[in-house]
């Protein structure tokens, strides 16, 4: 699935207040993935180059405001369960993993 430059301009702000929401930085982020702050950088702007990594940051960011109690701002683009997208990888979303 390709986004448009508007999806992924809105894509990366809604990672970005979710992540100020929570009073999370990449780094912290990261630290729990086990990977550096900048590979999270890449994934929350969308130049990883792996599709599944979006998604994966997406559950994590939505599983922790959901522990918090507070709304999330929603995700417009990546919606759903991404398990229903015949182009993401299964596996890579349930390994959790990110490298």
């Amino acid at each position: 699935m390709s986004l448009t430059s508007e999806q992924r301009a809105a894509t990366i702000r809604e990672f970005r207040e979710n992540m100020a929401l929570l009073g999370l930085t990449a780094d912290q982020i990261g630290a729990d993935f086990g990977v550096s702050g900048a590979i999270i950088t890449n994934i929350i702007e969308l130049r990883s180059g792996v599709l599944e990594y979006p998604w994966i940051v997406r559950g994590y960011l939505l599983d922790k405001v959901a522990a918090e109690g507070v709304n999330p701002i929603p995700f417009s683009a990546l919606r759903g369960d991404p398990h229903g997208y015949w182009f993401l990888d299964d596996r890579i979303i349930d390994a959790n993993r990110l490298n």
